[in-house]
C-alpha cells in the first residue's frame, strides 16, 4: 500500500512540476489525501495500541518501522488559581500595550503608562504567504 501511496504522490508533484498539473488543484487533492489518512489514522490507533500490547514491551519492528506505545505527557491546569489568573492578567495587559505601543511606533508616535513611563512596543515579524484549504465534510 505505503509503495503505491508514494507513487501517486510522486506523480502528482511531477505532473505539477512539469506543467501538466495544475498545482491549485494538487494541492487541495492532496490536502483531501492528508486528511484522509489522518482520519484513517485516529479510526485504528486503538487497534494498533491493542495489538503492539502482546509485543514485548510494547514495542515492534516491521516494514523497516518501530512503533511502540507511549504515554502522552501529562497536563496540569492552573486555571483555578486565582494567583495564575491575576498573573495572566498582568501578562495580558502587558501585551496589548506592547502591541498598541508598536502601532504607534510605526506613526511616530510614543505611547507612556500612567505614570509616564514609554512603554517599550512589541517586536513584530510578518507572517508568510501560504495556501489555506477547507474541505468539503
Amino acid at each position: 500500500m505505503k509503495e503505491k501511496i508514494e507513487e501517486a504522490v510522486a506523480n502528482c508533484v511531477e505532473a505539477v512540476e512539469g506543467g501538466h498539473m495544475d498545482a491549485l488543484k494538487a494541492f487541495i487533492e492532496l490536502k483531501a489525501s492528508a486528511r484522509l489518512m489522518a482520519e484513517a489514522l485516529k479510526q485504528i490507533e486503538e487497534l494498533a495500541i491493542d495489538e503492539l500490547r502482546n509485543y514485548p514491551k510494547g514495542k515492534a519492528e516491521m516494514l523497516g518501522a518501530v512503533a511502540e506505545i507511549r504515554n502522552t505527557a501529562g497536563r496540569y491546569s492552573f486555571k483555578h488559581v486565582d494567583e495564575w489568573n491575576n498573573a495572566k492578567a498582568i501578562i495580558s495587559q502587558v501585551e496589548t500595550d506592547a502591541k498598541e505601543a508598536f502601532k504607534l511606533r510605526l506613526k511616530g508616535q510614543t505611547l507612556y503608562d500612567s505614570e509616564g513611563v514609554e512603554i517599550t512596543p512589541a517586536d513584530f515579524t510578518e507572517g508568510k504567504e501560504t495556501v489555506f484549504v477547507t474541505l468539503p465534510k
